[in-house]
């Protein structure tokens, strides 16, 4: 699936920020939609399904465990995420990516899923591995209010 994030989420927060089409994947096969909670897999330096193909326990294991509903995250500038389409590695473009909007992206990727599926008052969980793994820890610790 595809999100519109923003490129800039501070400068002005966001508003009137360009957006790109950040891509994220969605698997409800094993959600409780009466009260599973949502395990979001914070994307790293790759190719969003490359993680999928690699993350077996969070989509099948953890998410039949706990009835949950699981969401993978593209990180901007990585797969088929682009912000700035063919030009997105000329040097002027790669001020953007940064740590700090990579998360902003996640936590606004969570905020629209939350609310267009009706699920506000879910948990997210919220996990990774290397330097995705530090993401979920900086998510964490930044945002608990959504992870």
């Amino acid at each position: 699936m595809w999100f519109d994030a923003h490129i800039d989420h501070f400068d002005n927060h966001g508003a009137g920020s360009p957006t790109y089409p950040m891509r994220y994947l969605v698997d409800d096969t094993y959600f409780d939609a009466e009260k599973g909670p949502i395990i979001f897999y914070a994307g790293n330096e790759g190719d969003v399904w490359t993680f999928w193909d690699a993350s077996g326990f969070m989509h099948t294991t953890l998410a039949q465990e706990f009835g949950a509903l699981v969401v993978f995250g593209e990180h901007r500038y990585y797969g088929e995420s682009m912000p700035f389409g063919d030009q997105t590695f000329d040097r002027k473009n790669l001020n953007m990516l940064t740590v700090e909007q990579a998360m902003f992206d996640y936590v606004e990727l969570i905020k629209m899923i939350k609310q267009t599926q009706g699920l506000e008052d879910r948990a997210v969980i919220v996990g990774g591995g290397s330097y995705g793994g530090m993401l979920s820890a900086w998510l964490r610790m930044k945002y608990p209010q959504w992870f």
